[in-house]
């Protein structure tokens, strides 16, 4: 059995979540922290059928879940192939296509091993990534405190209103399909596993936003990727800087990100078709690869994203749970 703990839930979720962050493009501004973290707040509001439901199980939907994960899948890959452009990984200024698909390949082979360990061996590892993710992020947010000017909040402009930021935040929040699933396989109440996840998202949302502003502020027109410029930019250290931990923690957090898409498509792939025994994670990456090339120019902040997300999250879940209720009410007349 793949079930997984609460705080497994937490870790997988939040690594993914935290990998959409750390690609964010364009400014980041006091609003957007704001708005980012009062949407994580909403999600959990609209969480209300899928967490009253304890998960997806029903078939039908997860022919929908495995389409969503396979494009959200699609999406990291070209998340990676962007903003690895920014924090000078070699192959992205020589190779071209032939370098996204080397990486890709070289991505999609380490997420083939984990993913193939199965969903709970994956659960034990993200516990590890992200313990060393929040020393990275824990550890820039301290120096920004410690470093703080007060002006960067001010010159810090996203140029978005706080509706658009809630937009931006659903768009950021690609993870909700494997919400939905893992949530049916997580032991222990649904309320609670669901409560400890979104609380998560919402300090992590906040620290990695507030820290940009703090840190970046000052330079945040002139940045593409304003989370990855505050890592670079922090200094918490005398003789050394923070980037190079954020380098390793970026490369671990993607492999992470895709691999949970990877092992819960396959987990799907079984469910829908159970002789389909060998091969599912790798066709679930290849298929990922696949629409990564054919989404890697969609905005990462997207309105079509955003509608995914929200689908995923509520509407879906919404709509198995009225069906459910339908046929019990036939089954009782």
């Amino acid at each position: 059995m793949n079930e997984i703990t609460r705080n497994q839930l937490a870790a997988m979720l939040l690594i993914t979540d935290a990998f959409a962050l750390f690609c964010f493009t364009g400014s980041i501004s006091l609003i957007t922290a704001v708005g980012l973290t009062a949407g994580v707040f909403l999600q959990m509001l609209m969480a209300v059928p899928l967490i009253r439901l304890g998960g997806i199980s029903e078939k039908p939907a997860y022919i929908f879940y495995l389409i969503y994960l396979i494009m959200w899948g699609g999406l990291l890959f070209g998340m990676q192939w962007k903003t690895s452009r920014h924090i000078y990984i070699p192959y992205e200024n020589s190779g071209g296509i032939w370098g996204k698909l080397l990486i890709s390949g070289l991505i999609a082979v380490v997420c083939l091993y984990i993913s193939s360990a199965g969903i709970k061996a994956m659960g034990r590892a993200s516990l590890i990534a992200a313990f060393i993710g929040a020393v990275c992020l824990l550890t820039a947010a301290v120096s920004g405190l410690i470093h703080l000017d007060p002006e960067n909040l001010v010159r810090a402009r996203s140029g978005r209103s706080l509706l658009e930021e809630l937009t931006t935040g659903f768009a950021l929040s690609g993870g909700t399909g494997s919400f939905a699933i893992l949530l049916g396989i997580t032991k222990g109440s649904s309320s609670k596993n669901a409560a400890v996840y979104f609380i998560g998202k919402a300090a992590l949302t906040a620290t990695v936003t507030l820290t940009s502003v703090i840190v970046a502020g000052g330079i945040m027109e002139i940045t593409d990727f304003p989370v990855v410029t505050a890592a670079q930019v922090s200094q918490p250290f005398p003789s050394q800087r923070i980037d190079s931990l954020f380098l390793i923690v970026f490369a671990i957090f993607a492999v992470f990100s895709i691999a949970v898409q990877a092992a819960l498509s396959a987990y799907i792939l079984g469910e829908l078709m159970p002789k389909f025994v060998r091969f599912r994670s790798s066709v679930s990456l290849l298929l990922m690869i696949g629409a990564a090339f054919l989404l890697w120019k969609v905005p990462l902040n997207s309105v079509v994203i955003g509608i995914g997300s929200l689908a995923a999250l509520f509407a879906v879940p919404l709509i198995v749970m009225i069906f459910n209720g339908i046929c019990a009410r036939k089954g009782r007349t």
